[in-house]
Formats: C-alpha cells, structure tokens, sequence
C-alpha cells in the first residue's frame, strides 16, 4: 500500500472510532437525559396526586366547616330556646306552688261548707252526703293525690248538691227505726209516706222535727208525686204542703 493511502486509511479509522465514542457518550447523556425526565415526570406526577389529593380534603374539610357552623348556630337557637322554655317552666312551678298554697286552704273551707250545709240542711239522704263529705276530708290528707284532683273532687260534690234543687226523687230510709218511703222535691221539701200507705209526713225545717200530714188531699198528692219520681206516672201538678202553711206552724 502507498505510505500516503496507509496514513489516509488510520486516519479514517481513528476519526471513525473517536466519532463512535462521541457518539456513545451522546447516547449515554440522551438517555440518563430521559431517566432524569421521567423520573421529574414521576415526581410531577406524584407533586399532582398529592395536590388534587390535598384539594380533595380541603373541599371536603370546607364542607364540614360549614356545615358545622350551620348546625352551631341551629343548636345555638335551640339551647336559647329551651333556656327561655326553662325559665317559663320555673316561673310556672313557682306560680304553681304560691297556687297550692292559697288554694290548699279554700279547699279546707269548701269541704267545712259543705260538711255544715248536709248537717243543717233537709235531711234527705244523710248517709250518702255524709260519706261523700268525710271521703273528702280523707282525700284532702292524702299526698297521692293531686291538688288539682282534690279540687275537682270537691267541685264535684258541690255540683252534686247543687243539682239536687233542680230534681225530684223518691227512696227508702227509715224514720225512729221505721222504714218509709221519702220523697225530696229539690232541696227544700222532704215527705214520708208509710210503706203501707197510712202513715204521711213532711220535715218542718225550722222546728227540725217531721210533722204529720191529715189531709187527704196532701197525702193524695204526696202519692202521685212519689209515682212521678218513680217514672210510674207522667209529670202532673202537684199540691203539696210546704213549710209556708199555716198548719205547718
């Protein structure tokens, strides 16, 4: 070979292998170019996780705040409320006690009333008004029952007497161990009659003894009234002697 072209080809070949080189150390740079930048990608990608991750909470931290102060602020409202309910339920038990205080003594009054006005009044069914007076007196000792209760009881009984003027009745009692038919009519005329129809009489209120009745028409009167109480005949005018005749004095 020709000195010249021997030098022509190592040179070649030198040139060729230094442009291998350069050309392997730009390949290695290329590629740890692309590690590093998909490496960044990954941390870019990781960086984007935690942020909508982190938005993520926020939005829903910002809800439950709100929320939140949604419902203090109800409960707020609430708790007021129920302070005022529970100041106009104290005052309630306050009224209610100063209540029962005065009431508990008219109670005790109402009861003596109405103890005073069976002993004094037309003795018409005395046992059974006696023991509706001495059941209230017992009630009114009573701590079971309520005072509103004991009130209305004792209201009760006064409603009873008081319908008693407005009504007419016939029962059997007995009269110095004698048993005879009474007839009240209302509260201010109360007449005997014996049980074998012979015997009739009216209570005298102001002399507090029973006076014997003679006349025929009375007792004739004294029986029709007594059927009429019985439902056995329909209402009719009645004649009956009252406290105001003059053979009552």
């Amino acid at each position: 070979m020709h000195k010249k072209s021997k030098v022509i080809f190592f040179s070649l070949i030198l040139c060729s292998s230094i442009f291998a080189d350069q050309i392997d150390k730009s390949m290695n740079i290329i590629e740890n170019t692309n590690n590093k930048l998909k490496n960044y990608q990954n941390k870019i990608n990781n960086v984007e996780n935690d942020r909508e991750e982190l938005l993520s909470k926020y939005k829903y931290t910002s809800t439950e705040l709100k929320n939140t102060k949604i419902y203090n602020n109800q409960l707020e409202k609430i708790i007021n409320s129920q302070e005022k309910e529970l100041k106009d339920i104290n005052q309630q038990l306050i009224d209610i006690e100063k209540t029962q205080k005065n009431i508990f003594p008219l109670m005790i009054k109402m009861v003596e009333s109405l103890k005073q006005l069976v002993k004094m009044d037309t003795p018409f069914l005395i046992e059974e008004r006696t023991n509706r007076v001495e059941k209230l007196e017992a009630a009114l000792s009573k701590s079971d029952i309520k005072t509103a209760e004991k009130y209305r009881i004792i209201l009760e009984a006064f409603k009873i007497e008081y319908d008693y003027a407005n009504s007419i009745e016939t029962y059997q009692d007995k009269i110095k161990n004698k048993t005879v038919n009474l007839l009240r009519v209302g509260r201010t005329a109360l007449y005997y009659q014996s049980l074998d129809l012979k015997d009739y009489g009216y209570w005298d209120k102001s002399k507090k003894t029973w006076i014997e009745i003679d006349d025929s028409s009375a007792k004739s009167n004294i029986r029709k009234a007594i059927k009429i109480a019985k439902k056995q005949q329909n209402v009719d005018f009645l004649n009956l002697p009252f406290l105001t005749l003059k053979d009552s004095k």
